[in-house]
């Protein structure tokens, strides 16, 4: 008896989402599921993310540690890349840091969920991760452009990322 062809999994990628002092206006499996298929449109699906939902207080620290800016921003970067090889599509790209208090705000600025909100952030962060920058017209167009067609891929419908043998 010949078994009938079954559609297997594409790789997952490992992706963490931890919460500190965050509220639950964002739905921390729904950011991890989102940032899956970020990473599986970039060809990163053997990659691995972390994501922490923090509060204002958290991350003005962290931008105060890192950038020297002493005030809360919306989303740090911090990549675990080989600085020595871009190119190197390393397994651990590294954390992505979303203040949900500045989220929350911003969403409502924009007219959006905060979960959308979010999902901007943590697009920006991860592209961030992946080498695009917004340094001049030319990258932040760019990087602009790729973040509007990821924001486009990530809301669709929840999808299992499966493909035919």
């Amino acid at each position: 008896m010949r078994r009938k062809s079954r559609e297997s999994p594409l790789p997952r990628p490992v992706v963490g989402v931890r919460c500190s002092g965050a509220g639950s206006s964002a739905d921390p499996r729904t950011v991890r599921r989102r940032a899956e298929k970020i990473l599986h449109a970039l060809d990163r699906a053997h990659s691995e993310l972390s994501i922490l939902l923090c509060d204002d207080d958290l991350i003005r620290d962290l931008n105060r540690e890192h950038r020297g800016v002493d005030s809360a921003t919306d989303v740090l970067s911090f990549s675990m890349q080989n600085e020595d090889d871009p190119a190197d599509p390393a397994r651990m790209l590294g954390d992505v840091v979303i203040s949900i208090e500045t989220a929350v705000r911003q969403a409502s600025r924009h007219g959006c969920s905060v979960i959308d909100e979010v999902t901007t952030l943590l697009v920006h962060g991860v592209l961030h991760l992946v080498g695009y920058d917004h340094s001049d017209d030319a990258e932040e167009g760019r990087m602009n452009a790729l973040a509007r067609h990821l924001k486009g891929i990530v809301s669709t419908p929840e999808k299992r990322f499966q493909t035919r043998k």
